[in-house]
């Protein structure tokens, strides 16, 4: 007999608290009570999961977005995002130096009265040009800088011929005075293709020349060292097209001889070494290597002798010295 029923069939009314007389008329079977207990079991263990990682947040908080701050800031840009800006700024710095060349070049080939050419330069209010204007030739950039968006400062070099002096101007000179290399200082603005210098060119002075700096070379390799003797066969190979070149160079390396060759003679002067020769044995091993510098004189067709500098990479193999790299 059910344990619901009583006897004669009638239902048996529930126990007052019993889990059949949870929410008025609704019947909550055991296995149910059970499933409820269990959810509300771990209800309760991740309640106290959920509060001690809240309370670790808390704690770590700080420090992590401190210290994710200072990583952020200390990453490098993405290469990506720098590559277009950097195209960018060269193609404005090609612009502009060539932009500077030809202001500097018209302003100093252009005669008084036709100050309207440079009116596509710079404005040419008060600007007064010779009667006698100088002859220029190879302008070239001697250096350029980018002083803000859209300002550079580019110096001009150009070779100038003086004009001759005026008539009754003084004495006329007993020669032509000889081109000189001139430099000078043009700012530049640029907006978004468009050019304009802000002032006209200022005469400056050279670059000054830096100090020599000491190169590694500490030995002197005899004329008849088999270092020697390898690179002044390749710099003949190289020089003259006396030989080929592929026979004194480390196989893999590539080196062009040069054509048409134009020396016909080329003489080894010196060889300085990055290693006492003395302490070098005279069948070098597979692999040894050996840093030259070698000064020699190319001797051209009509005779005339140039000094001429290389600075080589030398390997040995099979019992010799090749040219690995120039």
């Amino acid at each position: 007999m059910s344990p619901g029923l009583r006897r004669g069939g009638r239902a048996a009314a529930p126990r007052p608290g019993s889990a059949e007389q949870v929410g008025g008329n609704s019947r909550i079977g055991d296995h149910d009570v059970r499933l409820q207990g269990r959810w509300t079991g771990g209800s309760k263990v991740a309640t106290k999961a959920a509060t001690g990682l809240l309370w670790t947040l808390l704690i770590c908080g700080p420090l992590g977005l401190v210290a994710g701050a200072a990583a952020f800031l200390a990453a490098p840009p993405p290469a990506a995002a720098q590559a277009p800006a950097e195209a960018d700024t060269m193609s404005e710095q090609a612009a502009v130096g060539e932009f500077a060349q030809r202001f500097v070049a018209t302003w100093l080939t252009t005669p008084r009265g036709e100050e309207s050419t440079l009116a596509g330069f710079v404005d040419t209010s008060g600007v007064q040009l010779p009667q006698v204007p100088w002859s220029v030739a190879d302008p070239a950039t001697a250096a350029i800088a980018h002083v803000a968006t859209g300002r550079w400062t580019v110096t001009v070099a150009v070779t100038v011929t003086e004009p001759p002096p005026a008539a009754g101007a003084g004495p006329a000179p007993s020669q032509t005075p000889p081109p000189v290399r001139r430099f000078f200082s043009v700012p530049v603005a640029y907006d978004q293709g468009a050019l304009l210098a802000q002032t006209l060119p200022a005469p400056v002075a050279a670059p000054a020349p830096a100090a020599p700096v000491p190169l590694a070379y500490g030995y002197t390799a005899p004329g008849q060292h088999p270092a020697s003797t390898a690179a002044a066969e390749f710099l003949v190979a190289l020089l003259t097209g006396t030989g080929d070149v592929d026979r004194y160079v480390t196989p893999g390396t590539r080196v062009q001889a040069i054509t048409p060759a134009p020396y016909a003679q080329v003489r080894l002067q010196r060889v300085q070494v990055d290693a006492d020769p003395a302490d070098l044995p005279d069948v070098p091993g597979n692999g040894d290597q050996l840093h030259a510098l070698v000064t020699a004189e190319a001797t051209s067709a009509a005779g005339q002798a140039l000094s001429v500098q290389y600075a080589l990479t030398l390997t040995a193999r099979g019992g010799r010295w090749e040219v690995q790299s120039v």
